[in-house]
């Protein structure tokens, strides 16, 4: 019996793809509580420290339009099976290391993994789900796993300190795989092979050198002390690669395809997600800071305290899901911001009142999170909505990509803004950075999707195919 052409719908498809949406943003988070232990067993310099955390990032920032470009040309369903095995090997490699080298190689690779497997998980979840509502509760809970597994990542990992040692925060991503994998099945290996979509070479690593380097840069101006050297040379080498990838794109065969570029609704994602992560993305950082530095807490009492923030992060997702079909994208877009901009403020007010945990941070969470949750799930939803079949994967590691190069450049205005010991005054000033960031999505998205309508019905979901319209594709 033939596996489906297409992947088939269903608990045991969504289980795949939110468990490879968890085993992506854990990764991401997971790690900041268990820097201290990782550098005193193995005699890390703070520089060696640092890049536990970067290697990840950047590599993950910077190989996502590969990993899109490879998932349309060979499949999602093929590149999501190696991209976790190339996860669990180098979970695998990561915490069996005993010195700084392997390890931060080893992060390099689940770096990767991820940039392979997002565009992937996103392509599979595109071709099983049509526009419309079905998609749209697909993603919210593809969205809510996500965004959860950032805030919980925190309190894992501490969990995990506190009863074992530190390689078990890496060891916990091959039960995590096996699952994906053995739940996925058949949607892995479709009988028919995919249309081989030529991958623009040339192109793809201009605009991965290009990533990488952007992201280098920023994060080395985020250190206390960055390296005046390194950060010319990554300027340096994102000017030239940017320039090369602007040559390529008029060749024949660019990365992106111009048709893709023109639709309005990616551009809104693109431009949002950016918005996002230099905003609710950067919340994470702050709150940590903040609640360790001045407030005295410890990694798990820090942890912990983000379990709200996770809790209402599910209902912002849930919500969006539900009122997608229901209202304007642009209107979902733009209230959701607006609250997860009130609860930055409330913040921002909380911290210059020195108020307590319950008065004050814990209805900041509550807020915030529920903003990011709509947020996350909104954007994605207006993103994939008008995509071409053929380019599904690509447009979405578009999205991403804006997303984490947004995040990086956002946290290293803010980390210029609060200097290296940021006093209270400080975090006030920053949380006010980021709900004013978070608060210019909302015009944004009104303005660009507000061009997208032709009628009173048309900014929700089409009733035909609307990449014609939107994207010049038949």
């Amino acid at each position: 019996m033939h596996a489906p052409a297409h992947p088939t719908p269903g608990p045991r498809l969504l289980t795949a793809l939110a468990g490879a949406q968890l085993l992506v943003a854990l990764d991401f988070s997971i790690i900041y509580v268990a820097l201290p232990d990782i550098g005193a067993s193995l005699h890390f310099s703070t520089i060696a420290l640092q890049w536990i955390v970067s290697a990840y990032a950047i590599f993950f920032a910077g190989c996502l339009l590969l990993g899109g470009q490879l998932a349309d040309a060979f499949g999602p369903g093929r590149i999501f099976l190696a991209a976790q095995l190339l996860f669990a090997a180098s979970s695998a490699g990561a915490a069996l290391s005993d010195s700084a080298a392997p390890l931060i190689a080893a992060r390099l690779g689940q770096g990767v993994a991820a940039a392979l497997l997002v565009p992937a998980t996103l392509g599979l979840l595109s071709t099983a789900y049509p526009a419309g509502p079905a998609r749209d509760r697909a993603v919210s809970i593809w969205g809510t796993t996500g965004a959860v597994g950032l805030a919980l990542g925190v309190t894992a990992g501490g969990a995990i300190l506190a009863t074992a040692s530190w390689p078990w925060i890496f060891w916990i991503n091959l039960p995590i795989t096996a699952v994906c994998l053995l739940a996925a099945g058949r949607a892995l290996t479709p009988a028919k092979s995919p249309t081989r979509t030529p991958v623009a070479t040339s192109a793809t690593l201009a605009a991965c050198t290009t990533v990488v380097a952007v992201v280098l840069a920023f994060t080395e101006l985020s250190r206390s002390h960055p390296s005046t050297p390194l950060l010319a040379a990554a300027l340096a080498v994102a000017l030239t690669a940017a320039t090369l990838l602007a040559h390529s794109q008029r060749r024949r065969r660019p990365l992106v395809p111009a048709s893709l570029l023109r639709v309005r609704t990616l551009q809104v994602a693109c431009a949002t997600a950016a918005l996002y992560m230099a905003s609710f993305g950067a919340e994470f950082y702050l709150v940590t800071l903040y609640l360790q530095d001045v407030r005295d807490y410890s990694a798990l009492a820090a942890g912990t305290a983000f379990l709200p923030l996770a809790a209402t992060i599910v209902v912002g997702n849930t919500a969006a899901g539900r009122l997608a079909g229901r209202i304007p994208l642009r209107r979902l877009l733009a209230a959701a911001f607006l609250t997860g901009a009130a609860g930055l403020a409330v913040l921002a007010a909380a911290v210059g009142l020195h108020s307590g945990y319950a008065t004050g941070v814990l209805p900041g969470l509550l807020l915030s999170g529920l903003g990011q949750g709509m947020a996350f799930t909104g954007m994605f939803i207006t993103g994939t909505r008008d995509l071409p079949p053929q380019s599904n994967s690509t447009g979405s590691a578009l999205i991403t990509t804006a997303q984490y190069t947004g995040g990086s450049v956002g946290l290293a205005v803010l980390v210029l803004l609060h200097g290296e010991h940021p006093a209270t005054a400080d975090f006030t000033r920053t949380f006010l950075v980021t709900a004013a960031i978070a608060t210019a999505a909302a015009p944004l998205a009104l303005a660009l999707l507000a061009r997208d309508t032709q009628g009173p019905a048309t900014d929700q979901h089409p009733t035909t195919p609307s990449t014609t319209r939107a994207g010049g594709q038949p």
